[in-house]
């Protein structure tokens, strides 16, 4: 958004209409009602503002919804399409771990997506997105698109750009931009965790007016993805839980950060396990943070018992998702709120839910209200705690954040339980499209 609007206003004859932004944690697919309000609201403002020259839009590319027989984004943006007429531009901005549908290439006109994971290129993926629309706009392009699904199931984690084999493959993408005739090329690694027919990798060209270029080139982009399949492995630190905590305590390298990727509430996990903590305890495990627990019944005992109090809690007793392990503990309640309000702009919300800090021997855990994305400094720094002064800190995320990359001196993902397994042959899948790689080890494919 930041980016659309920057290279909006570099242009003098241009009038920028915002008309809706909704954010969520990730979690489970919206309420029926819920996305109809939400897609209500933006037809309205779309009904009450316009016409417009052009539109753009910003969706993850991952949004479900209850009630459909689609992709709640390939339904969101045809309904815009719908509303705008078909001969206005819409321009659509993407995280790269969405994923695309025939739907949504034959509503949009041009196309982007993020390139770096963990993401670091949001404001320039908006402004690139937004410079293609002014484009067509002044020019009065047909764009051309060619979309590619390639029969991959990965995750992020094993997908990172900083790493090979996704490095060499993103250095393509500006390279076949500067084409002639090429407006933008697209790896999409997709969703893994969404049990839909539509998940998967996809490649996507656009072109000025090409149809046969776009369509080659994206289907050589897709060939280099697909002889890639063996590659796409973890290349970071990872460990079983109780290893992985022992390697972090016992190195001397602080702060130390694992991620409890099996929790992992940014790709939908509830984050309600204290698997982790309780293999800490246990281990006795010495100055460490535990963070972003959804426990909202040890919130209110917290906000019940007053900041110092010691009370009794039962770690486990509120996990909804295996495995149901439970420690009986004395905490002291260090701090809580009814709001954790952490300004600015951040990746999910500034403002989030009640939370509370407690100290369990020599370690403090953080409970909260609703499901939290533990993603930046401030999240600790709005609960009092340095996201840096400890020697251990353990997160519900795969791979970490950027602001939270950049300060750890060392970075473990662990292989934790829950519902977001590193491992993905550990999900029972039921409506996935197959084959695909690598549940189908020994499948061969074409573009």
């Amino acid at each position: 958004i930041r980016g659309m609007a920057a290279r909006l206003r570099e242009a003098a004859d241009v009038e920028i209409c915002p008309l809706l932004w909704a954010t969520a944690l990730p979690g489970g697919p919206l309420t029926h009602d819920v996305y109809q309000m939400v897609k209500r609201e933006t037809l309205a403002a779309i009904a009450a503002q316009g016409p417009f020259d052009g539109v753009l839009l910003a969706n993850h590319g991952a949004l479900e919804a209850e009630g459909l027989s689609l992709s709640a984004d390939s339904d969101f943006i045809m309904a815009v399409r719908q509303a705008i007429g078909p001969d206005t531009p819409l321009g659509i901005a993407f995280d790269l771990h969405g994923n695309l549908t025939p739907e949504i290439i034959q509503a949009g006109t041009v196309f982007t997506a993020l390139r770096t994971a963990p993401h670091r290129d949001d404001p320039v993926t908006g402004y690139r997105l937004a410079d293609l629309l002014l484009d067509v706009i002044e020019r009065g392009l047909k764009p051309q698109t060619a979309l590619v699904r390639v029969p991959l199931l990965v995750i992020g984690e094993a997908t990172m750009t900083t790493y090979e084999p996704m490095k060499s493959l993103y250095a393509l993408l500006p390279e076949l931009d500067q084409q002639p005739g090429v407006m933008q090329s697209i790896i999409m690694v997709g969703f893994a965790f969404n049990d839909k027919p539509w998940v998967g990798v996809s490649t996507l060209v656009t072109t000025e007016d090409d149809p046969a270029l776009a369509q080659s080139l994206a289907e050589d982009l897709a060939r280099k993805v697909w002889d890639a399949r063996h590659d796409y492995t973890y290349k970071i630190e990872t460990a079983g839980v109780a290893e992985g905590l022992a390697r972090a305590a016992g190195d001397g390298v602080f702060p130390a950060y694992l991620s409890d990727a099996g929790d992992n509430t940014t790709a939908g996990a509830p984050g309600d396990l204290t698997v982790v903590l309780q293999e800490a305890l246990a281990l006795g495990i010495k100055d460490a943070v535990f963070a972003g627990i959804t426990a909202p019944q040890i919130v209110q005992r917290c906000r019940e018992a007053g900041v110092g109090a010691q009370i009794e809690i039962v770690l486990g007793a509120e996990h909804v998702s295996a495995p149901h392990k439970t420690m009986k503990v004395t905490a002291t309640v260090e701090g809580f709120g009814e709001v954790l309000e952490l300004g600015g702009f951040q990746p999910y919300r500034s403002t989030e839910g009640a939370w509370a800090c407690v100290r369990i021997g020599d370690v403090l855990a953080t409970f909260h209200e609703v499901p939290i994305g533990i993603t930046t400094p401030h999240h600790f720094s709005s609960m009092g705690i340095s996201p840096t002064a400890h020697r251990l800190y353990v997160v519900k995320l795969g791979y970490l954040h950027p602001q939270l990359e950049d300060g750890a001196k060392r970075h473990i993902m662990l292989y934790s339980p829950g519902l977001t397994p590193l491992d993905l042959s550990l999900i029972p899948w039921k409506h996935i499209s197959r084959p695909v790689f690598p549940l189908d080890a020994e499948m061969t494919w074409q573009p």
